[in-house]
């Protein structure tokens, strides 16, 4: 009986657990830790990141929180204002919780766009 007990308790904590995490990071780690590494790889890097956020919407599935915003970081260095706008505001779409920080890296950037328009 006590064998029983212990098999059925491995049974249902076995059922309990999970392939993967909440969210598909597609490596989002190791593009970063590899960006900061090799900052030659940044460009790659973007491209790849930009590739993985496309098939997460395609697929319908939710893209992690962070990955638009630092996706939109990346464009923006390379100079794509554009670019990053449109993921930043994708990012406070996404994630409530971000729209403070989203909202001020969206202000700063249409100010700057708008003073470079002026001049």
């Amino acid at each position: 009986m006590k064998k029983i007990l212990i098999a059925c308790a491995l049974l249902a904590l076995t059922g309990c657990a999970t392939k993967g995490g909440l969210y598909e990071w597609g490596g989002y780690d190791s593009l970063l830790y590899q960006s900061y590494k090799n900052p030659e790889t940044v460009a790659r890097n973007r491209e790849t990141l930009a590739a993985h956020i496309a098939v997460l919407e395609k697929g319908g599935k939710r893209v992690a929180p962070g990955l638009h915003a630092d996706l939109g970081t990346l464009l923006l260095q390379s100079g794509d204002k554009v670019g990053a706008l449109s993921n930043f505001r994708r990012e406070r779409e996404l994630w409530p919780e971000s729209a403070v920080l989203m909202d001020a890296m969206i202000k700063n950037l249409e100010t700057t766009k708008s003073k470079e328009a002026q001049s």
